[in-house]
């Protein structure tokens, strides 16, 4: 595994920790259903990007070199959100379910 997938995992499963106890809160404070909190958090993801992007949007305005692509960046923002909703696939014999005898 290279230092990126490292990284990018590690920081999918902080985001993730953190987002679950953030959701789970405000559905024990506010009463608010699943869906609706869900809802509002790809909201804020929304309102982040498009904060985000604004401040990338000057040449010289941040040395990471991110140059923002609405139509581009929203359509691979859509893809991640279907294919992590997504139930995955058995990725070997070991995960699958027995369903008979041999």
């Amino acid at each position: 595994m290279s230092g990126f997938e490292r990284r990018r995992q590690e920081a999918e499963s902080h985001l993730k920790m953190q987002m679950m106890k953030e959701m789970s809160e405000l559905m024990r404070r506010t009463g608010l259903p699943p869906m609706v909190v869900m809802r509002e958090a790809v909201r804020a993801i929304g309102l982040i990007y498009r904060e985000t992007a604004a401040a990338h949007r000057e040449p010289a305005c941040c040395p990471c070199g991110w140059r923002p692509q609405e139509a581009c960046d929203l359509e691979y923002l859509g893809q991640a959100l279907l294919e992590a909703s997504r139930r995955p696939r058995a990725r070997d014999l070991g995960g699958m379910q027995v369903l008979g005898t041999a």
